[in-house]
């Protein structure tokens, strides 16, 4: 199960701090979040990991395609990082 916190940050950026497992059905949520965000109110989406405790390889991938300048990935865990990097090469 994964919670999703909204924490405005200024006008131009929204951040959401993440917490629990990332599945792909809740990660399908997410994609739907920050595109929302992204394209209705032309906002930068920073997603804040430090809550996560576990994802896996699928899932990593599509955080990886979602990563652009629009969007930022922070706070991860040692593990998570390793699992992003790993499946961006």
């Amino acid at each position: 199960m994964l919670r999703i916190t909204k924490n405005s940050r200024s006008g131009k950026t929204v951040s959401f701090r993440l917490d629990g497992t990332l599945t792909a059905a809740s990660c399908a949520d997410l994609e739907a979040l920050c595109s929302h965000y992204q394209e209705s109110e032309g906002k930068l989406v920073q997603l804040d990991m430090a809550g996560v405790v576990f994802m896996n390889e699928e899932v990593a991938k599509r955080l990886v395609e979602l990563r652009s300048d629009r969007l930022s990935i922070i706070n991860c865990s040692p593990f998570i990082e390793m699992l992003l990097r790993m499946v961006a090469t």
